[in-house]
């Protein structure tokens, strides 16, 4: 334990294969509310890892030289967030941030290098992709931000798929396993207001989709297809299998999680700063990647999907692999 501390907060929470203790001296520390009630787990249970959120610091703290650390430290959080310095310590299973609002910290940066730090010893690939379930497989969605991902999900899942992840997916051997976390959704015709919460986002609501949807509840799912969400105009439907050299290109830049939340130095220090290591691991989750993507088609999906006729359509291509 670092230090006196008198915690608030102190939740155990799955994170896809994994299981993190969240603990902070704010109460209701508003980084549980980016969890699902699903990931929720039994206080008794023992977790992988331990993060502990401080207001301030406690005294005998690990020195932490890691570039993520120092980068904390002078107030740059991830992917170009600035705010106030943040301490940063971490020691074996622990990780201790001590500053102010670390609820910005928890979902944007800890989270992303957990799954990173898992599959980086345990093998496996952390994407940044949403994912649904058919009786015989899973199907990826991924996309740049603003691409229609999340309202896509909402309208499959309300429509007879099964819901496994908004956001975050552990794909081990072409399994799919997802993280459950709330969908952060801009206010719209797909987002009932009475079964929201706010978001640290003001322009944004929460919503939990372990209850809102049907979801899947077993460890994995096996890999089907692949979709690139691009919506653009409200009636257009356009649905279209890309080669598979595109697709790769595609998912390297905005479904690898290493490449997409800019963790290439967390895991060069990983590899305690050794090049040769950071290349051999890079170089097997890209191979990964290649591997998945190439093994299944993959489709840019055009379409709004809150058109009957068009959720249709893309029902019908979840269920068969056609474009019709």
């Amino acid at each position: 334990m670092p230090g006196p501390v008198r915690l608030r907060t102190d939740q155990v929470v799955r994170i896809g294969p994994l299981s993190a203790r969240i603990a902070s001296d704010v109460p209701g520390f508003p980084a549980l509310h980016y969890f699902s009630r699903a990931a929720q787990v039994p206080h008794n249970t023992v977790p992988d890892v331990e993060l502990w959120c401080l207001s301030h610091a406690a005294p005998g703290l690990p020195a932490d030289t890691t570039a993520r650390a120092r980068n904390l430290a002078s107030g740059y959080y991830v992917t170009d967030h600035f705010g106030p310095p943040v301490l940063m310590s971490s020691s074996g299973n622990r990780i201790v941030l001590v500053g102010d609002r670390l609820e910005r910290l928890v979902w944007p940066y800890v989270v992303k290098y957990l799954l990173l730090r898992h599959t980086t010893t345990a093998g496996g690939l952390f994407l940044k992709a949403a994912a649904l379930a058919t009786e015989d497989g899973a199907t990826l969605i991924v996309g740049r931000g603003g691409a229609g991902k999340s309202v896509l999900l909402t309208g499959l899942c309300r429509n007879g798929a099964t819901f496994i992840t908004n956001s975050h997916v552990v794909l081990t051997d072409d399994l799919v396993q997802g993280v459950a976390s709330t969908m952060r959704m801009r206010p719209g015709p797909w987002l009932d207001p009475a079964a929201t919460t706010a978001a640290l986002d003001p322009r944004e609501r929460l919503v939990d989709p372990y209850e809102a949807f049907p979801h899947h509840t077993d460890a994995a799912v096996p890999l089907r297809a692949v979709w690139i969400a691009d919506f653009r105009t409200p009636d257009e439907h356009e649905v279209r299998q890309l080669p598979p050299e595109e697709a790769v290109t595609i998912a390297e830049q905005f479904a690898f999680g290493l490449n997409v939340y800019r963790l290439e130095e967390d895991l060069l220090d990983l590899c305690g700063g050794d090049y040769r290591a950071f290349a051999a691991h890079y170089g097997r989750m890209r191979a990964q990647l290649h591997a998945a993507v190439t093994s299944c088609p993959t489709y840019r999906v055009h379409s709004n999907v809150q058109l009957t006729a068009h959720r249709d359509r893309l029902l019908q291509l979840l269920c068969d692999g056609g474009t019709s």
